[in-house]
């Protein structure tokens, strides 16, 4: 490549950019690189030019565009930081220093994550900084092929895996799109070869049956006054195999389906060209998604369905032109030569560094870290908080992984979920569009049993320090003879006098339950636990007591009229709380009353008192009481 390309590119967008400071980079950059080759052979000037080429493709402003020119020069020659500022300023100066700050940790097996966790948190101070070190990846990626064969496998693992879904994330489709391509042709050679061939094949009657589509399309949209750009999309190779895999299924059943964007120039026509193809054929049910009115978290907006058209599927993309560009280019709209917008749109387009900077801050380690960072890359859900604020949340969470993202004593506090209206079990799986009311308790109590049923690391690793702070069992004091012996804490259900006690023994007169106020007697040098309202006290004998803050295996006793599907109903009311039960026995008792013992864990007091509220509501019903397992 020659300069002039790239001189003549910046001017097509640009006609204030100051040329001869461009001129001025690539002749400095040039002299210091004069004598290295890059594994091609090509004289290394060509990566740095190449670079800057790929930003200017993008719009992006001068300083960016003489940073790329410049971008290994601190790191592979003699020059300094310093002299750099001197030469050409502290805003270009500064975006060298934070890619160089980069390749100072090398790609070696053992830090690599190092690598990626400082570029990440490197590029939250200025994001032009990612997207020049996205287009030095994809340089790169277009010449991987020179490199050695292990490193080649290496380098598209971690395109595949970091840099593609990062370009995915600040709505650089582009971008993406040809790094997942260069790295699946690398990574699975036989497989790409194979989609190539039968790309090349289908081609030409591909092309016709889009045409014909369009030619519908088109006059339909123009009766009703619409003037739109109707495009075949184009597939790329690595989102056909992904679909494959996904799905599984074949890639004729994948690459036949057609796809199409309509571009119009208002919302109301995208909506209005949504309803003339629904009119025009038959949607497929499920396949209809509005990004308008609900963009992604990088702000990409469209309106996508599907339709049975000519017994085929046909996928379509309806959006604006600035929804469009925005879609292509995606954050680096906002570095254009124009300069940054002072807009909520682009904080919100900024999110993601954001949260990869405060995610730096909670995690504790490298591995803590990439935990985080693969929910950040993970396909995700949207949920609504019953205020209609959006939590993004990866595939697969439940009501505690929502929890711990509005807030981590939310989490810690979490006790039950209400989704759509109806309570649900904790590990209920979340999906798009949900609503979710979090119910919570007076005091923090998560459960070792979470960590099983969570899906993010915040909650992870917000359990786990949890449980590490709060499960600690005090050892014995031992002579140095004695070897140290763990023994289990113990378990009381009320406090006499504020202080637990372990000797004492339930009233069957009153049968009193943590839903009532409790009173306690010493008789025999055992205690007597009675409702205060129990008639068959001594007043002047009782002690004052209180439930304790029960979270430990308990049996639920219920003495109940039997009846058809009473131990269902029993069971259901339990489930809808979240409550396991780990225990079931009955016995039939006289007079067509049966006995009922269930086996639970609460989480605490509240949540024993709710329980036993709502098994006390089932119709027919009778006495309830507790008792240590």
């Amino acid at each position: 490549m020659r300069l002039s390309k790239l001189l003549d590119k910046i001017k097509e967008y640009n006609h204030q950019t100051n040329l001869d400071l461009i001129r001025k980079a690539y002749k400095f950059s040039r002299e210091l690189h004069k004598d290295k080759k890059r594994a091609s052979g090509e004289p290394y000037i060509q990566h740095p030019l190449n670079v800057a080429y790929i930003l200017a493709e993008h719009k992006l402003d001068d300083d960016s565009i003489i940073a790329a020119l410049l971008h290994d020069l601190v790191e592979d020659t003699s020059i300094s930081l310093d002299e750099i500022k001197k030469e050409f300023g502290e805003e270009i100066a500064s975006l060298v220093d934070g890619l160089t700050k980069l390749t100072q940790i090398k790609y070696e097996t053992k830090r690599n994550v190092e690598y990626i966790r400082k570029m990440l948190v490197s590029s939250t101070k200025d994001v032009r900084i990612i997207l020049i070190k996205l287009a030095d990846k994809l340089h790169n990626m277009r010449t991987v092929k020179y490199l050695e064969e292990n490193k080649i496998k290496r380098v598209c693992r971690e395109t595949l895996y970091v840099y593609a879904p990062l370009a995915h994330k600040l709505g650089m489709a582009s971008i993406k799109d040809e790094l997942e391509d260069l790295a699946f042709k690398h990574l699975h050679p036989t497989m790409y070869q194979k989609f190539k061939e039968k790309f090349g094949r289908r081609k030409m009657s591909r092309e016709n049956e889009i045409k014909k589509i369009i030619s519908i399309i088109d006059k339909r949209l123009k009766e009703q006054g619409i003037n739109a750009l109707i495009l075949g999309r184009a597939k790329h190779f690595y989102s056909v195999y992904k679909k494959m895999i996904e799905k599984n299924r074949s890639f004729e059943e994948i690459y036949d389906l057609i796809g199409l964007r309509i571009i119009t120039d208002t919302v109301k026509e995208c909506y209005e060209a949504l309803g003339i193809i629904h009119n025009l054929w038959t949607p497929i049910p499920g396949e209809f998604d509005d990004y308008i009115a609900m963009p992604k978290p990088n702000m990409y907006q469209s309106l996508h369905t599907a339709v049975v058209a000519f017994n085929q599927s046909v996928e379509f993309q309806i959006r604006t032109y600035e929804m469009d560009k925005l879609a292509e280019e995606g954050i680096a709209i906002h570095w254009s030569y124009k300069g940054v917008k002072e807009d909520r749109q682009f904080d919100k387009r900024l999110n993601l560094l954001k949260q990869i900077l405060s995610l730096q801050s909670e995690s504790k380690n490298v591995k803590e870290f990439m935990e985080f960072l693969k929910d950040v890359f993970e396909d995700e859900i949207y949920i609504f908080t019953p205020k209609g604020d959006i939590i993004n949340l990866p595939k697969g969470s439940c009501p505690i992984d929502f929890a711990y993202a509005i807030h981590s004593s939310v989490g810690d506090r979490c006790n039950g979920a209400i989704v759509n209206g109806r309570i649900v079990p904790l590990r209920h799986q979340l999906k798009s569009g949900d609503m979710v009311n979090i119910l919570t308790s007076k005091n923090p109590s998560p459960k070792r049993d979470w960590l099983k049923i969570v899906n993010t690391a915040k909650a992870r690793n917000r359990i786990k320090q949890f449980i590490s702070s709060h499960e600690e069992i005090p050892l014995p004091k031992l002579d140095n003879k004695q070897k140290p012996i763990l023994t289990k804490q113990r378990s009381t259900l009320v406090n006499v006098n504020k202080k637990p006690i372990y000797n004492y023994r339930l009233a069957k007169d009153c049968n009193p339950t943590p839903r009532q106020k409790i009173i306690a007697q010493l008789s025999k040098n055992r205690y007597t636990i009675h409702k205060q309202s129990c008639s068959n006290i001594e007043r002047r004998k009782s002690i004052g007591a209180s439930w304790a803050d029960i979270s430990f295996p308990l049996v639920i006793k219920i003495i109940s009229k039997d009846r058809v599907g009473l131990l269902a109903d029993i069971l259901n009311t339990i489930a809808a709380t979240g409550t396991n039960v780990n225990l079931t026995r009955s016995r039939k008792m006289s007079n067509n009353y049966v006995g009922i013992e269930l086996g639970v864990t609460p989480e605490n007091l509240d949540h024993i008192r709710d329980l036993l509220s709502k098994i006390k509501n089932i119709k027919s019903v009778g006495k309830i009481s507790i008792d240590k397992k």
